[in-house]
């Protein structure tokens, strides 16, 4: 990392001199290498490091920067990072040819999906999303299911609010929320209620 510089550090009874983002005036120092050098057992030197950890380590941006962090200075960091960004040239950018720009970009065309059919069965589509194959729900949250070859006769209506149900003449209306199905017989038909 250019500009960044490391301090010396040693240990007061001697030793390998270590490499240190910052020597404090006062308190614990964590060199490259990771040892803690306690408050008042170490000095700052002016001669080049001799600890081969610390000098191996002292390549590693990640490990640099890791350690202006855990001393608390980061703020020194960003402010080499911001210093050498002002000076840095941007790359330039590759100028297109004009036979290539005058080109059109063939890009699919995307086509909304089909809208169902009005009527599949004895389901009247008009008002139901289709939520999964033979599976439709209302605006109003209740799901119904068809079955059968083309999935196309009423199997199961699923709703968690009042069910109304009505007997008819010929057969039976079911209210349940928005859906109402009618029975006559063997017929049945599934629709938003109006």
């Amino acid at each position: 990392m250019s500009g960044i510089r490391l301090e010396s550090v040693r240990r007061n009874s001697g030793g390998r001199i270590h490499l240190t983002p910052r020597v404090p005036r006062s308190g614990p120092v964590t060199t490259l290498c990771g040892q803690t050098l306690a408050a008042s057992t170490y000095a700052a030197v002016e001669t080049d490091a001799d600890c081969a950890n610390c000098i191996r380590r002292s390549r590693d941006a990640s490990r640099i920067s890791s350690a202006f962090f855990e001393q608390e200075e980061g703020s020194e960091l960003l402010r080499l990072s911001l210093e050498q960004a002002r000076f840095r040239k941007p790359a330039p950018r590759p100028v297109a040819d004009s036979d290539q720009a005058a080109k059109p970009v063939n890009r699919p065309k995307v086509e909304p999906p089909l809208p169902p059919p009005h009527q599949i069965g004895e389901l009247a589509t008009g008002g139901f999303k289709a939520v999964g194959n033979g599976v439709w729900r209302s605006p109003g949250g209740v799901v119904v299911r068809m079955g059968g070859k083309g999935r196309e006769h009423f199997e199961e209506l699923i709703y968690e609010g009042a069910i109304v149900a009505t007997r008819l003449e010929d057969g039976m209306r079911l209210r349940a929320g928005d859906v109402e199905v009618t029975a006559a017989g063997d017929e049945f038909q599934v629709r938003i209620k109006r």
